[in-house]
C-alpha cells in the first residue's frame, strides 16, 4: 500500500527580474552605440562637388555649417561668437587633430571664411574643406 504525501504548495513570493534586466542592458548598449550616429546624421549638409578628393583621416574634428548658417562643432550647435572657446575645448581633448569644415554649398562664403579664421586663431595647422566627389 502506497502512501501519498500531499505537498504544500509554496506561495509565489516574487517575479524574477533577471531577464528584464538583461533586456534593458542590451537596449542601453544599442542606444549608446546608435546615438552618436543619429546626432551626426541629423545635420543635413549639401557639400560642393569636385572631381578629386582625398579621404579624411579617422581622428578628425568636424565643424559643420548648415544651409541656414548654423555652426556645429562635433554635432553641438554653437553661435559664431562661442566658436573659439568651443573649438579650443574640443582641440584640448584631441590635440593635433586635423579639422574638417563641412560647409553647405549654399552657405554664405563670408561665414566659411569667418569659421576658417577662428580655427586658425585656435592654432589649427591642418585644416580641410569637405567636398563630395563627382560621380
Amino acid at each position: 500500500m502506497r502512501t501519498y504525501r500531499h505537498r504544500r504548495r509554496e506561495l509565489f513570493e516574487g517575479i524574477n527580474i533577471t531577464p528584464f534586466t538583461d533586456v534593458v542592458l542590451v537596449l542601453l548598449i544599442i542606444f549608446m552605440i546608435a546615438t552618436p550616429l543619429l546626432i551626426r546624421s541629423e545635420i543635413k549638409v549639401n557639400l560642393p562637388r569636385t572631381s578629386s578628393a582625398e579621404a579624411a583621416p579617422q581622428k578628425t574634428l568636424v565643424i559643420t555649417i548648415d544651409p541656414a548658417g548654423g555652426v556645429y562643432v562635433e554635432g553641438a550647435r554653437m553661435a559664431l561668437a562661442d566658436l573659439k572657446p568651443g573649438l579650443t575645448a574640443a582641440l584640448a581633448k584631441r590635440p593635433g587633430s586635423p579639422v574638417i569644415i563641412m560647409g553647405d554649398k549654399d552657405v554664405r562664403y563670408d561665414l566659411v571664411i569667418q569659421v576658417l579664421e577662428v580655427a586658425r586663431s585656435c592654432g589649427v595647422s591642418r585644416l580641410s574643406l569637405a567636398v563630395q566627389v563627382k560621380k
